[in-house]
């Protein structure tokens, strides 16, 4: 492999700043590349390569590193495909042409739309390197295929295709009316068509959500489906000044950490209030009347108070910057609660309703402002404060705060499909532009997903679908990035589900990251694969629908001594748990206080079917283990071993709620019991069963039993998708 060419040689100078870990991850990319394009049919290996990077963290500075190596090691052309979304497709031709500027200059590289390229092309184009974009849309894909063929692209060129977001839109399977066959989606079908026309050519895809790639089955050497699950991940590494998942959902965990001050909680009213409703077709609650009036935004206190809370903390962040920095930098904030297009009219309308009621501001209205005005101000206070900077005097803020509003320093911009999205981008970078210092941008599915939104410091999000999916709730995640210096003032509004949920998403996927950096991909995720058998194709040959998505509700997280247990729940009366006690003790057949007992794996489960039945998960629960995900659990951890240890002790008074208000969810912490079970619990998983008297009325006085599994001390780090297991493969 030439590392030291003209194209790679100029990425990697000082102006641009490769580091080792970046080099690393281009060249180990590009070497896959070489070894599976200039091989004989015989010895190359049809299956992708990924490149796996976080949310902003600088996935496109990766991939235009493989392109300047490719180009020195006799690649010809680059495909990029990306997002349906023409100001995706904007943004990485404008990036494309900044990256290769004077390559571009000497004619030694072309970057071109494919939707906007010359119809007739030139022998002499050809010679030079071409970069060319597409949406992944039928008409971009078709046109990329005839170009392809018109020009004998695969019998001349050598070429790679790097699928930007490669887990979305490219992939997907649809069930065929009236037969137990699957169809890949139109987008999809386009995709590999793209590939097959282009044999022998490596195909790389890009993301920072995996999942849904690793998910797919494997396809039969015969079958014409190109393989979408990578044979190789590269982890592309990010900079020191990156902020993520870990920062805003781990870290803030530590006592006294500063990332704490980042997340304000929104009550679930007002999150159901500006999200979408779940009866599809109905009008969002921000829409109705009945529910909202938008004129009382401001003089009603019970109306919205997060959302108040987080235009004012967001104006009030963007003076303090400036006078921190003594620059005239703009500043982004991003509203995005819900899919409709209505709603995102409506969420735009009401801001401006409030903001324009503070600039009209009367004699009886100015004393509420200023009550939320101070509240806004030693929050953002205390956040600076906590960063080691100091906070400018309240008098300046609030000077400032008048004059921003009452001069219009602001402008709120619906982003939707509907929109003139181009309008909103800027020229040179296409990124959004930020028209005013206050740039405030109200949207749904547009703002994710590769769309840059330059110095965000602020993030309003009520997406709260019933079962969340994983890679769409990271990809909405539009506050990672390099945003280290906006910290002190940068906050995030959600609920405490969604912020639960996200929590839970984080461990997932730092776990998952992890496995992959120790060379444990494989064994550290549990992969699932749909078998069809296909009278046509033979064993094997598959026409598939495995989980294109993992949703969080689904997915059970383990990793050494891992707690998986039922939370938030309701003991049955009293009369119908005696009558199943009697099966649960004589089982046990032991009735000391404390004791350990090992059964064999039938009459474990069976144990545990008596013990699920005296509790029944409350409606509102989100963090409920149920029977199958426990049971799953347990077989899954000891891989082929038939007996279980169950550690009992009776006469627990765990209370439903610490103190705190908080649920309780470590019934078991610091006492004997779990001492002993991690002591066990080395090779193979452990059971704790609590007797729990129930003694307290947040119990209703009802005794039940509560079973935790303890994953063992050498449980890789897991992803189980033990629904998507026992519902989705039985649709085959």
């Amino acid at each position: 492999m030439i590392i030291d060419g003209k194209f790679y040689s100029y990425k990697c100078s000082d102006g641009h700043g490769y580091d080792n870990a970046l080099q690393n991850c281009i060249e180990s990319t590009c070497q896959y590349c070489i070894e599976n394009t200039f091989l004989n049919a015989n010895e190359k290996i049809n299956k992708p390569i990924m490149m796996l990077g976080k949310i902003q963290s600088g996935k496109t500075r990766a991939f235009t590193g493989l392109i300047a190596l490719a180009f020195d090691n006799s690649f010809d052309i680059i495909f990029i495909l990306t997002k349906n979304s023409k100001a995706l497709v904007r943004q990485t031709v404008s990036r494309m042409k900044q990256e290769f500027g004077p390559f571009i200059s000497n004619r030694d590289v072309t970057v071109a739309d494919i939707m906007k390229a010359n119809s007739r092309i030139s022998g002499y184009q050809l010679e030079r390197k071409n970069i060319i974009v597409a949406k992944k849309e039928k008409n971009n894909i078709n046109k990329l295929i005839d170009f392809i063929q018109n020009y004998s692209i695969s019998e001349n060129k050598k070429c790679l295709i790097i699928d930007d977001e490669a887990d979305t839109t490219g992939i997907g399977y649809n069930k065929v009316k009236g037969a137990d066959e699957f169809t890949l989606r139109t987008v999809s079908s386009k995709v590999n068509q793209m590939r097959g026309s282009l044999d022998g050519c490596v195909f790389v895809e890009v993301t920072a959500t995996p999942y849904a790639l690793y998910l797919q089955p494997e396809f039969d050497a015969e079958n014409l489906l190109r393989p979408i699950k990578p044979l190789k991940t590269i982890l592309v590494p990010h900079g020191i000044d990156y902020i993520g998942g870990d920062y805003y959902f781990i870290s803030s965990k530590e006592a006294n950490h500063p990332a704490a001050l980042l997340f304000e909680a929104m009550s679930q009213e007002e999150g159901d209030l500006v999200g979408d409703q779940k009866r599809k077709g109905k009008k969002s609650k921000i829409d109705d009347r009945r529910s909202f009036k938008e004129e009382e935004i401001l003089t009603r206190t019970d109306r919205l108070p997060t959302f108040k809370r987080g235009i004012i903390n967001f104006i009030i962040g963007t003076i303090t910057l400036r006078e921190l920095y003594a620059d005239d930098e703009c500043y982004s904030y991003v509203i995005h609660t819900a899919t409709q297009k209505d709603s995102h009219i409506s969420l735009q309308s009401v801001t401006e309703t409030f903001l324009l009621q503070i600039k009209e501001r009367t004699k009886s209205s100015l004393p509420i402002i200023e009550e939320l005005l101070k509240n806004s101000y030693f929050d953002i206070k205390k956040s600076i404060e906590a960063y080691g900077y100091v906070m400018p005097n309240y008098e300046i803020v609030q000077n400032f705060f008048y004059a921003y509003v009452d001069k219009g320093y602001y402008s709120i911009d619906v982003v939707n499909a509907d929109q003139d999205v181009d309008s909103l981008l800027d020229e040179l970078t296409g990124e959004l532009n930020l028209r005013t210092p206050c740039s405030i941008f109200v949207g749904g599915q547009v703002l994710d997903r590769g769309v840059t939104i330059p110095n965000m410091i602020g993030f309003y999000y009520g997406r709260n679908p019933k079962n969340m999916q994983q890679d769409t709730v990271l990809q909405h995640s539009r506050m990672f990035g390099y945003r280290k210096k906006f910290l002190p003032v940068t906050r995030f509004y959600t609920t405490k589900r969604i912020h639960s949920n996200m929590e839970k998403i984080t461990e997932i996927d730092l776990a998952l990251r992890e496995d992959i950096g120790e060379g444990k991909q494989g064994n550290g995720v549990y992969f699932i694969t749909n078998q069809y058998q296909d009278k046509k194709y033979g064993t094997g040959a598959i026409k598939p629908c495995s989980p294109d998505k993992i949703r969080i509700s689904d997915i059970i997280f383990l990793k050494p001594y891992s707690r998986l247990l039922p939370i938030g729940f309701m003991p049955i009366v009293k009369t119908e748990y005696l009558k199943i006690s009697k099966n649960i003790e004589k089982i046990l057949d032991n009735s000391d206080e404390y004791f350990s007992k090992t059964f064999n794996i039938d009459t474990t489960v069976e144990l545990m079917e008596f013990v699920y039945k005296t509790i029944e998960q409350d409606d509102d629960s989100t963090r409920f283990v149920e029977l199958n995900e426990f049971v799953t659990s347990l077989k899954y951890m000891l891989n082929g071993t038939q007996t279980v240890t169950i550690v009992v002790k009776r006469n627990k008074n765990n209370k439903k709620f610490r103190s705190t208000l908080r649920i309780e969810d470590s019934p078991a912490q610091g006492q004997q019991e779990l001492k002993l079970a991690q002591e066990l619990a080395v090779e193979k998983p452990i059971i704790i069963l609590l007797a729990e008297t129930g003694e307290d009325d947040s119990w209703a006085y009802r005794p039940f039993w509560w079973p935790i599994l303890i994953a063992p001390k050498s449980v890789p780090n897991t992803i189980y998708a033990a629904k998507a297991a026992s519902e989705k493969v039985s649709e085959i």
